[in-house]
């Protein structure tokens, strides 16, 4: 910019003035040199000057020129819109306005001063020049302070958009939407009223300055309370300013203003009902926007302050900000519930791994002793029957052992179902007497939990026979078939006599939460078949 002046002076000496071209000329390199100390120093992050005073040090250096100049129609006038720009556009609009004002007040008063004597100054066509820079400049200030709100309301958007971390929470990620609204628009408190989406029940959040982390905490608000602050018409967005608050030149007056959001007009405002809006609020001035979700409205949001400092466009914005946090808020919801149902799904397969894992070893454990104690009553020898149930006591604490492993393994393995099957009815036919055939094709493969589940299944149900039938044969098929395994025990009938049909509780509870169903029924035959079918 210095340097731009510089040749303007040279090439269009006229304009540039005749009266004091040795100090003008001066003036201009120092410029140009205190400009490219201050750009040097830029590059390397190292500011010379406070970046909030830089452009009221140019317009320091335009009024030397305008004053050295003695001429009310300066070329260095056009200099201040430089300074207005930086201040506007780095700044916003209230740094700009200032610089405008201070601009033409400046241009104005050394204008008279620096007039050469007996130079009749007309004040029509002198003040031609300060008008222009105020009506140019303001419409600069406005622009610049206007391209940094859009970048501010951006800012936001993203950062409200960065917060769905489920670790967080609803409540967590609420509250801090909450108080970032409130810092954007320096307001004094953010209140929320939002129906409970599960219980309808209407709760109020509330952030402040003092009390920022108040907002993550939903109290409990009245009836009565309720309908004072969704009083409005629910599609309406209200800004309303009592005429003692704000900048002085707004004090005159009350101003109120009402926009449909669903229509995006302006009807006409509820005085009595934002009147009563405001005292329930305690609040000077105030801004409110319904709150919708999947196109119903379940509450609203409100910010006081005490400075006025709402537009009608904020109502606008701060609908935009909710659009983008219901769904965030939704889906933390779903992976809170997600999560639950995941849990809950573990904890009832825990607890069903620990009844055919543990409980069940230990009821044949309780078996065996009760027989050894008979036979000692009756005075034969039980050596071989201890040594048998330690053995199998032993088999038994080397399960537990690899049950506790599985719990601890993410381990995910393909093709250990058909061995393990195989192993546990070998060890069953060896401890029970009861002689178990396996009919499955070699080539089954399913992953490492189905396969815990069915052999969990497999196992009950060979306990089942064991202590509720007099079978001497247990068949056990597995086959897999149009994306279907199906399990079948079959327990032929040794006494012929009719046996009682039962579902086994936790093979149906395993076959159900795999999405599959279980199912008991008695051949022709009289022998029993327990039938799981699991979808693939």
């Amino acid at each position: 910019m210095a340097l731009s002046i510089l040749c303007i002076y040279y090439f269009d000496g006229v304009s540039a003035g005749q009266h004091a071209a040795t100090p003008t000329v001066a003036i201009l390199i120092c410029y140009s040199i205190f400009s490219a100390l201050l750009y040097v120093f830029e590059l390397y992050q190292r500011p010379l000057i406070p970046a909030l005073t830089a452009h009221w040090i140019d317009v320091g250096w335009y009024t030397l020129l305008i004053a050295v100049s003695n001429d009310v129609n300066s070329i260095y006038l056009y200099g201040f819109f430089f300074c207005i720009l930086i201040a506007s556009f780095r700044w916003g609009f209230k740094s700009g306005l200032r610089v405008v004002v201070v601009s033409a007040l400046i241009f104005i008063i050394v204008g008279l001063i620096t007039a050469p004597v007996g130079t009749q100054i007309g004040l029509n066509h002198f003040s031609i020049r300060p008008v222009f820079l105020t009506a140019l400049g303001y419409m600069v200030a406005y622009w610049g302070g206007q391209e940094i709100t859009l970048k501010r309301r951006l800012a936001l958007l993203r950062v409200v958009n960065t917060l769905s971390n489920p670790r967080f929470g609803v409540d967590r990620t609420i509250g801090s939407v909450m108080e970032r609204l409130r810092t954007f628009y320096e307001a004094d408190v953010c209140l929320m009223v939002m129906a409970d989406l599960q219980t309808a029940d209407y709760q109020l959040r509330r952030a402040d300055h003092r009390h920022p982390e108040q907002a993550v905490h939903a109290e409990a608000i009245s009836a009565e309370m309720v309908s004072r602050l969704l009083a409005l018409p629910a599609a309406y967005g209200i800004i309303y300013r009592n005429g003692n608050c704000g900048q002085w030149w707004r004090r005159w007056s009350q101003h109120c203003l009402a926009i449909d959001v669903e229509q995006n007009v302006r009807p006409a405002v509820p005085r009595n009902t934002v009147g009563e809006l405001a005292t329930a609020l305690d609040s000077q001035s105030f801004i409110t926007v319904p709150m919708r979700y999947r196109n119903e409205y379940v509450g609203r949001i409100f910010l006081t302050s005490s400075r006025a400092a709402f537009q009608s466009s904020d109502v606008g914005f701060i609908l935009q900000v909710i659009d983008q946090v219901m769904p965030v808020i939704d889906n933390i919801r779903l992976v809170d519930r997600l999560a639950l149902d995941a849990a809950e799904y573990e904890r009832q397969k825990i607890a069903r791994d620990i009844h055919d894992s543990v409980i069940q070893p230990y009821i044949g454990l309780q078996i065996g002793l009760t027989a050894i104690r008979q036979k000692l009553n009756l005075g034969i020898d039980v050596t071989h029957n201890v040594e048998s149930l330690l053995q199998i006591t032993g088999e038994e604490v080397a399960d537990l052992r690899r049950f506790v492993t599985s719990l601890k393994s993410n381990r995910e393995q393909a093709d250990n179902l058909l061995p393990a099957v195989r192993r546990f009815a070998a060890k069953f036919d060896k401890v029970s007497g009861i002689k178990v055939e396996v009919d499955a094709p070699t080539d089954i493969r399913v992953n490492d939990r189905l396969a815990a589940e069915v052999f969990q299944m497999i196992a009950e149900g060979l306990s089942n026979v064991r202590r509720h039938t007099e079978s001497r044969r247990v068949a056990i098929g597995i086959a897999c078939r149009d994306n279907q395994l199906t399990v079948r025990i079959t327990n032929d009938n040794t006494n012929g006599s009719a046996a009682d049909i039962f579902a086994p509780r936790s093979i149906t509870e395993r076959a159900a939460a795999l999405g599959g169903r279980a199912h008991v029924k008695t051949e022709r035959d009289g022998d029993t078949v327990i039938t799981v079918e699991i979808p693939l």
